[in-house]
């Protein structure tokens, strides 16, 4: 099993690339894991061209999205870490969310069958929104969303230096464990 840890956070080693590196880790065994970060990938705005739609792939081709859209196709379970910017992810995962709508009409969806688990971390609220806002997105392209867990936290390294948040990370990487095998 193939299992892609994906931060949509802007800040580098930030509590959202931390709860989703802490999950991986607990996830080793299932096989290869990777983490990657959105914000390390040139991915530009949508411009609304509506190309996409006969195109079934985005007229942008000057960026990194083809190559984001391939390590998602290629693993079996996706752990998608994002911290709650006034009640949205971050504008670096919305850019990736919105070029995604080039793959909308492609006859077999982008994440068909892929096991998804979200990490939303939040400072003090906005988790029902973003929570909705991804998984609609995710279950839109075929995905099949395994859990979420929701995390407080606001300056860096808050997370890691909660122990119970960190307990509570891994007990949730347990119960992920327990629906893929």
């Amino acid at each position: 099993m193939k299992v892609l840890g994906v931060s949509g956070s802007p800040r580098r080693d930030g509590n959202s690339d931390a709860a989703t590196k802490t999950i991986l880790e607990t996830l080793r065994d299932l096989g290869e894991t990777e983490f990657i970060r959105i914000a390390d990938y040139n991915i530009e705005h949508c411009i609304g061209c509506g190309r996409c739609r006969k195109l079934q792939r985005c007229a942008i081709e000057n960026d990194d999205l083809q190559q984001l859209l391939n390590k998602w196709r290629e693993a079996d379970l996706l752990i998608v870490g994002a911290p709650v910017y006034w009640l949205s992810p971050p504008g670096v995962m919305k850019d990736f969310i919105d070029r995604t709508v080039s793959v909308y009409n492609h006859p077999v969806p982008p994440f068909k069958n892929k096991k998804v688990a979200l990490v939303t971390v939040a400072a003090e609220n906005g988790f029902e929104l973003q929570n909705e806002l991804l998984s609609r997105w995710l279950r839109c392209y075929g995905a099949q969303l395994i859990g979420d867990i929701e995390l407080y936290a606001w300056e860096k390294n808050d997370l890691v230096q909660d122990k119970s948040q960190i307990a509570k990370l891994r007990e949730f990487a347990s119960e992920i464990i327990g629906k893929v095998n």
